[in-house]
Formats: C-alpha cells, structure tokens, sequence
C-alpha cells in the first residue's frame, strides 16, 4: 500500500519535532536530575555584585522577604571588574524573585537560538533544502551526551564561551550569505556572550586575526564582513567595560581593579618569579609587595596561582595578607609586570603560555560544575546569606555520590577523541563536505585552542574551562555528518527513503 506524499512529509516533521523536544529534554537532563541548578562558589560574588548593583537601582529587599541578604559594597575602595555585571544582574535578579531555576533556561534558549540561527545559514550555503529542525536537534543530541548539559545547569556564565565560539564561526563561514536581520541578531548573540565575562574579550581579540586571514584568503563579495563585526564587537565589548569602570568611580566612589590573575601565572610559570628575584626589593615595582609576601612560608604549595590570589593562611596565603592598598597596587600594576616580564624573558613566557594551553586542552572533566560543600559554603558566605536562607542555594542530587563522574569522564574522553578524529577526517578528506562547511569546523577547533590559551596562560588550567567548549567536538562531528556530501544527506533534506 502506498503512502502519499503528504503523508510522507508529515510524518517527517512529527518526527523531527520529537526529535527537537527529545534534544531539549537531553539539554535540560542534569538540570532535572539535579532537581535544580548546579552552583560554584562563585556565583555567589556574582549574586552579591548582582544585588549591590540593583539596590543602587531598586528598592532593597524588604527585610522580611525570603530571598535576600544584606548586600553592601566592599569597604577596601575598589570594586572588582573581573565579573560580569551584567550576568550578576540577570542571576541576582532572578534570586529575588526566588527563581533561579530560570537562570539555566537562559541558557538553553541561547544555545538553542545559536544552534538554530547556525542550522539556518549552513542550510542555505547547502542549497537550502535541508531540515533546520533536525539540524538543529542532532548536533545538540550529541553534545548533550557530553558536557553541554552540565553547563546548561551551571550558574556561571561559561556555558557562553562555546555559544560565542559558534557565532564566531558562523559569521566567518556563512556570513556573505547571511541576510541583514540574521546578521544582527548573531552579531547581537555574539556580543551579549563577550561582555558576559572578560575572558570572553580576550577570546574575541584573538579571534580577529584568524578570521581576517580567512577574508584574505577569499574572492567573494561581503567576505569582510565577519572581520569588520567581529572589530566592533571587540569595540562595543571594550566600550562597555570602560563605562562600567565610569559609573563604578563616579556612583560608587571606588577604583575597579581586575584580579591579578596573570600576575599569580607568570610568577607560578617561572619566568614571573625569575624577574622578581632580579628585580626586587624595588619599591618602585608594586609586585615586589606579593614577592615579599611569597617568603612569609616555606610551603611549596602556596605557588599555585589559585593559592596566590585567594588563598587567606599564614601558611598558603600571600596576595591576600597584604594590606588592601598594596593589593590594589599589585592588581593595578599587573599589565606592567606581565610586559616586563615577557620583554625580559619572551621566549620563556611564550614556552610557558603554550605549555598552559597544552595542559588546558587535556583537562575536560565535568567534576568542577558538581558542587563540593565546601563550595557551597561559599557561596553562601560570598552571597552574604543568613543560615535561615542557605537553602537558597541546595547541594542538588548530583553532589551527593561523586562516585559516577570518573565514569563519565571517561565516557566524555572517548567521545571526544572520536569526535575530534572525524572532524579531522573530514577537513582532511578531499569534497567531503563544501568549503563553507570545513570553515566552520575549522574554525571551532580553532576557538577550543584559543580557549585553552586564554583561560589556561591568564588563570590556572582547570577542567571547568575545558569542558565548557569540548561538547563542541560532538556538536561538530555531528553537524558535518549531517551535511557531508552522501546519503547521509537525505536524511535532513526531508527525503525518508
């Protein structure tokens, strides 16, 4: 008996519809077997920055209500710019309103509108006869069986670094193909991710240089448009922090200093403390305070770069037991010493950034967005909760037994290699996919390794960061599957024979 036509295409779209809430169901998973969001002990700044700047904008929370703390500013003068104000007010908003479960949503529906818009223009570039629902649905499918759930359910702006890096890739492959309302609406994706977190800024300045090569290497029309948006996405990005630095020293009468991440890398790296034994005592050279303060112990294990900025001992501490001024002198002063630094030794800081990269890139575990109770702890403490309002903030199903991550972990580790070794397959394999297509895959391996420079060479190599852009190697593979030249194809051009 035969089926008509329509019937055909019906039964098409019902099951890519399925699909689609099947890719959302796994998007959401950790989410909803979590029984709510997954916490660091830094969302806790963010809920606090959050809410000092919105009682400098609202009433403050009545002091009966449920979901507030007292919120003030620091009283040391300075105010950090190395969070997002932004994402402080999006998550402390929802914190008074006792909804940060819709903070995760958040992050779906930007994954998903990034997905979506890339499904959109790829299948254009295509010949426009493939489905953009299962386009969309695949791929997510097989990033959601790695991390990208995890960081859907994170309250830290991470899961944004990814989404910034598809946008990017996006513009580069298909933006001469794109109509104008697209490009804005990526372009404005693109830059709400930037400003979302500084290393983001950071990602997006090396970025440029890549993407304006793939321009040169072009003879199309509109092939300079990705380089120009991407140049003003860096402008408005850099726009944005210096009037966040304006209205912080004109409204709140403080100096914002960034945490002197960099400062604690090069010093733990070598090259950092190799130029302070030359160069200090110098009172003239602020960082010579922190070398001071880094003899105050014998501990070997104070010289780790998250010991050197946060930790608060006699025996691992050193930025944080000096005095507030000098503190601000150090952050202030750590673009200087980093250009010293590397001036007086470039080819060993090159050799240690690379090396942090190296090391950044083999660390993908999700253990870091499953929260300890140390952790939480902190994150109450940096909210500035009462213990009445502690469950504000839940340990989640996830955090109880620990055991299961080292499985997923290995888990996530096959699936990645295989993923990264089908994508080099096919950017290898001579018309597999179209041009436009291997671009884009190109384009996302270089956006992993930018990654893992940035976060790796500026802070310490963590897993957090790796993992948060690795389910891009599964989100890719299957995309490219989707779209290379061969019956695979027919599948999400509609055609069910």
């Amino acid at each position: 008996m035969s089926v008509s036509a329509p019937s055909d295409k019906l039964a098409f779209q019902t099951r890519s519809a399925l699909l689609a809430t099947l890719a959302v169901l796994a998007c959401l998973s950790v989410f909803l077997i979590n029984g709510g969001p997954l916490y660091y002990f830094d969302t806790g700044s963010y809920i606090r920055q959050g809410s000092v700047a919105l009682n400098s904008l609202l009433p403050p929370v009545n002091e009966t209500s449920t979901t507030g703390g007292t919120y003030t500013a620091d009283d040391d003068g300075t105010a950090t710019g190395s969070r997002s104000l932004i994402y402080g007010l999006i998550i402390a908003t929802f914190f008074r309103a006792d909804a940060l479960y819709a903070v995760p949503v958040i992050h779906l529906a930007a994954t998903l509108f990034a997905v979506w818009m890339l499904a959109r223009t790829a299948g254009r570039s295509l010949g426009g006869t493939q489905n953009t629902m299962l386009m969309t649905a695949i791929p997510l499918l097989a990033a959601a069986s790695t991390s990208l759930p995890f960081y859907i359910a994170y309250m830290m702006p991470d899961i944004f670094a990814p989404i910034f890096l598809i946008a990017t890739a996006a513009l580069t492959a298909f933006g001469q193909t794109m109509r104008l309302w697209e490009l804005f609406l990526i372009s404005g994706l693109a830059l709400f991710c930037i400003v979302l977190h500084p290393s983001h800024l950071a990602i997006t300045g090396l970025m440029i240089p890549f993407v304006a090569l793939t321009a040169l290497g072009r003879r199309m029309p509109g092939r300079w448009r990705a380089t120009v948006l991407m140049v003003m996405l860096l402008t408005l990005a850099a726009v944005e922090r210096k009037a966040f630095q304006i209205t912080v020293e004109a409204q709140m009468n403080k100096e914002v200093v960034y945490t002197p991440h960099i400062t604690a890398r090069l010093i733990v790296d070598g090259p950092g403390m190799d130029y302070l034994k030359d160069v200090c005592p110098d009172a003239s050279i602020p960082t010579c305070a922190l070398y001071e303060a880094l003899s105050w112990s014998d501990d070997p294990y104070r010289l780790t770069a998250s010991h050197i900025i946060f930790e608060r001992s006699s025996r691992l501490g050193s930025f944080r037991l000096l005095s507030p001024e000098k503190q601000k002198q150090v952050a202030l002063a750590q673009g200087d010493f980093a250009k010293a630094v590397f001036l007086s030794r470039p080819i060993a800081t090159s050799f240690a950034l690379a090396k942090n990269g190296y090391h950044q890139i083999m660390r993908y575990s999700i253990t870091m967005t499953i929260p300890t109770d140390v952790e939480l702890t902190n994150a109450r403490t940096l909210a500035r909760l009462d213990e009445a309002q502690y469950d504000l903030i839940q340990k989640g199903n996830l955090a109880w037994d620990r055991g299961w991550i080292e499985t997923a972990d290995i888990v996530h580790g096959m699936i990645y290699a295989v993923s990264f070794a089908f994508i080099v397959f096919i950017l290898l394999r001579p018309g597999s996919v179209s041009r436009d297509m291997k671009l884009f895959a190109l384009f996302i391996l270089i956006g992993i390794a930018v990654n893992a420079l940035v976060c790796g060479g500026v802070s310490q190599p963590a897993d957090r960061y790796g993992a948060r852009v690795m389910w891009l190697l599964p989100f890719t593979a299957a995309f490219l599957f989707l779209v290379q030249r061969s019956g695979a194809s027919r599948i999400i051009a509609g055609d069910p024979s």
